[in-house]
């Protein structure tokens, strides 16, 4: 074996020294130049040949394709229009009223993370207060869920989806005891970061709601269906202004009048929010106009009364300065007529010593007599018809003269 191993070894070495000689050799004859100036020779002729050849390609092709348009009219090519740089329609009008208000194309520099403006009002009142959450013990974020990386554990099969942030990985979750659908699955970092609520409370809570059913659901999905914008990454904002949780900064900051002195009473705000609150309450209270106690109308006593002649012949003035209706004519002549048969009667009898004064009629009740006459009216006018056309012979006047009749008797009667 250790002669086999030596001759290997001293056969291996004499292979080594013929291919160092057969080497040198051809470096003296200059072999090893000549080949490297010819490939390099080559290929430098063959990129160039190349080039050539694809630049006649290209100018020929121009050149048909010029040859065949030039009796037809010209078109455009079919291309992408992102490629051709021509900017695209959007056809979505909310992404169009946004980047309006974000100040699109007109220098706008406003933070993109926080919210945009809303497209309706944004109001909360006292139930909104009642409905916030709160918490006992702090949760601790981006642990549970996570694996020792810090990693969050994605798992399509046995994750569920939280409603606030959509992603299916694993921990706790909530369940809404109200709607008990998927809108009320919330991780336990969503519902602490947006709502400030502890995960273990909620589910321990066999009453516990989910924010959707107390109308709290700050998810961009449910705002934006509500004409709101998206808040986007405004935990870290609320937090460092004082709030509680999302949820919190979002109510308080959009309360209504009636809500403000209420989240004042119960310690909800902030100390710079509580300020501006309280003057905004102070300017409201000096803004609202003191109300007037008008007095009330004094009785006439009823020796002061005017009679009924005097007020009869009043409205009867007032009734001549517009031009009435037939009805309205008839039953005013037939009132003057009963008002003047009534005088002279008055006149004749004489009146005794003790008999209080009469109550005067007033312009309401007078109108009241005319409506209460115009069906009457209508009703003797309507009778005087029926009768002109079942009788025989007795021409015009006779169904015209039981309907005047009718007429003044009903208006003599109202009157």
């Amino acid at each position: 074996m250790s002669g086999n191993g030596e001759a290997l070894s001293a056969m291996e070495a004499a292979r080594m020294a013929r291919i160092a000689e057969n080497r040198r050799r051809l470096q003296e004859l200059g072999v090893v130049d000549a080949m490297q100036a010819v490939a390099a020779t080559q290929g430098t002729a063959a990129a160039a040949q190349r080039r050539e050849r694809l630049k006649e390609a290209r100018a020929s092709q121009a050149a048909r394709r010029a040859a065949s348009s030039a009796g037809a009219p010209e078109r455009r090519m079919r291309r992408s229009e992102r490629v051709a740089g021509i900017e695209t329609p959007n056809y979505c009008e909310n992404e169009r009223m946004l980047l309006q208000a974000d100040g699109a194309g007109q220098g706008g520099g406003r933070d993109r993370r926080l919210m945009r403006e809303n497209m309706r009002e944004e109001v909360y009142g006292v139930a909104h207060l009642d409905a916030l959450g709160s918490h006992k013990q702090e949760w601790e974020l981006f642990v549970d869920g996570y694996d020792a990386k810090g990693e969050r554990i994605y798992d399509k099969v046995n994750g569920q989806t939280c409603h606030q942030c959509r992603q299916k990985t694993m921990g706790k979750r909530t369940c809404c005891a109200g709607c008990q659908s998927l809108t009320g699955v919330l991780c336990g970092d969503c519902l602490f970061m947006r709502y400030g609520e502890n995960v273990d409370e909620a589910t321990a809570d066999p009453d516990w709601r989910c924010p959707l059913c107390r109308d709290l659901c700050n998810c961009s999905f449910h705002r934006s269906k509500r004409g709101w914008a998206p808040t986007g990454t405004l935990y870290r904002r609320a937090i460092a202004e004082g709030y509680t949780s999302v949820s919190h900064y979002l109510v308080l900051n959009s309360l209504s009048d009636e809500a403000k002195p209420v989240a004042l009473e119960r310690g909800l705000c902030p100390p710079e929010l509580a300020a501006e609150l309280k003057k905004e309450i102070a300017e409201g209270k000096k803004a609202a106009p003191a109300p007037v106690d008008l007095p009330a109308p004094a009785a006439v006593p009823a020796a002061e009364q005017p009679p009924a002649a005097a007020v009869d012949a009043q409205l009867l003035q007032l009734d001549g300065e517009a031009e009435p209706a037939p009805a309205c004519r008839a039953a005013r002549g037939g009132r003057a007529a009963a008002a003047a048969k009534g005088k002279q009667q008055q006149e004749a009898v004489p009146a005794p010593a003790a008999a209080p004064a009469p109550a005067p009629r007033k312009r309401k009740q007078a109108i009241l007599d005319v409506v209460s006459v115009r069906p009457a009216a209508a009703a003797a006018a309507g009778q005087g018809k029926k009768q002109q056309a079942e009788g025989r012979g007795g021409g015009k006047g006779a169904g015209e003269e039981p309907a005047r009749r009718g007429l003044r008797s009903s208006a003599r009667v109202a009157a």
